[in-house]
């Protein structure tokens, strides 16, 4: 009998300690997800500011080709990389959103001559695209970060 007693206490504990293993591997894989998202989002509210900002030292500063220097490729990468990454509709609702106002945006700006009301009134919706897509994936990231702590 004792026998069997260690036989049984011996595939117990070897199943905890698989278990225990693929736990923490799926752990440590969500907590990577997530860190590569955060990059992601992080990276498209920097070029998304950047942005704006170089419209505005053409606009202010008389600066020329400022615009026309921004990483467009970088941007569409990040989009593109958030978009494989993450499944959360609010986090993808924003994102459609900064890129909409950033194209109008653009497109008005490039056009030449623009009406300084319509010009600031695409500039600020860009500025709460920044705002609501920085809230979506904040909340996203903290959320999966607990859980992973869990």
């Amino acid at each position: 009998m004792d026998v069997w007693v260690t036989l049984v206490a011996a595939v117990a504990g070897a199943a905890i300690a698989i278990l225990g293993q693929y736990l923490t591997r799926r752990g440590e894989a969500n907590v990577r997800l997530t860190e590569l998202l955060l990059e992601q989002c992080s990276r498209l509210v920097a070029l998304a500011e950047d942005f704006r900002h170089r419209v505005w030292e053409e606009r202010e500063l008389g600066l020329v080709g400022r615009v026309d220097g921004w990483d467009l490729g970088e941007s569409r990468l990040a989009q593109a990389k958030v978009r494989i990454l993450c499944r959360d509709q609010r986090v993808l609702a924003a994102l459609e959103e900064l890129n909409s106002s950033g194209k109008s945006l653009g497109a008005y700006w490039r056009r030449g001559q623009v009406e300084p009301a319509e010009l600031e009134a695409r500039y600020e919706r860009v500025k709460k695209a920044i705002e609501s897509f920085t809230a979506a994936s904040a909340t996203l990231v903290r959320r999966r970060l607990a859980r992973a702590a869990d």
